[in-house]
């Protein structure tokens, strides 16, 4: 019994060891800076429909077979642009991408409990995303060498929403050449969001 019961804890590691890596991921702040500010109460729920259509269509479901395994990634990287003016309401869809409000309703000890799930879930690697997990954001206005250096290094530790306004919107293709490595080599989607009409010749999906 004793044998058995090593022997299969033995196994679990093994099959936990290709996933241990990723529970020491952190939000990359070199390349990311996260949603601020309070978001809307409420925005044009349209809007928001057809925000999260495109933020997972083609994202694929997560899970593979084995635990070393890449998930299927039909789009890694989806590019969309909406008007400035909806500003708020991509604030608020953000929010709830991130799970915000996940944090906001739950007890200081579900919040923690919440928080530990999140950081656990990598190595479930064959359970599928549920809609209601939380997606790493990014806002970004400003560019500067340091930020796009960080980018084009950057891989994502799980789904994540980076939305461009401002300086960082007029430069939005010079963002998505340096998402490429992300795209190519990361194993979760991402989602570009432009704030404006982006530049001339960068492919964005109206919303």
């Amino acid at each position: 019994m004793l044998s058995t019961g090593l022997t299969a804890t033995a196994l679990g590691l093994l099959a936990l060891a290709p996933r241990l890596p990723r529970l020491a991921r952190r939000y990359d702040s070199a390349a990311l800076a996260p949603i601020e500010g309070t978001p809307a109460e409420t925005a044009d729920p349209r809007l928001l429909q057809r925000l999260a259509t495109w933020a997972a269509e083609g994202a694929g479901h997560g899970a593979t077979l084995l635990p070393w395994s890449r998930p299927a990634l039909p789009v890694p990287l989806a590019i969309a642009a909406t008007a400035a003016g909806n500003a708020p309401a991509v604030r608020h869809f953000g929010h709830q991408l991130a799970g915000y409000h996940q944090l906001t309703r739950r007890s200081r000890v579900g919040g923690i409990l919440y928080r530990v799930g999140v950081q656990l879930r990598p190595l479930a690697w064959f359970l599928r995303r549920r809609p209601d997990e939380p997606w790493d954001d990014a806002w970004l206005t400003d560019l500067d060498a340091g930020r796009l250096a960080a980018l084009a290094r950057w891989l994502p530790r799980r789904p994540t929403l980076i939305v461009l306004e401002g300086h960082a919107a007029t430069n939005a293709g010079t963002v998505a050449k340096a998402l490429d490595h992300a795209a190519r080599n990361g194993d979760q989607p991402v989602r570009l969001l432009i704030l404006g009409p982006g530049p001339a010749g960068l492919a964005a999906t109206p919303l």
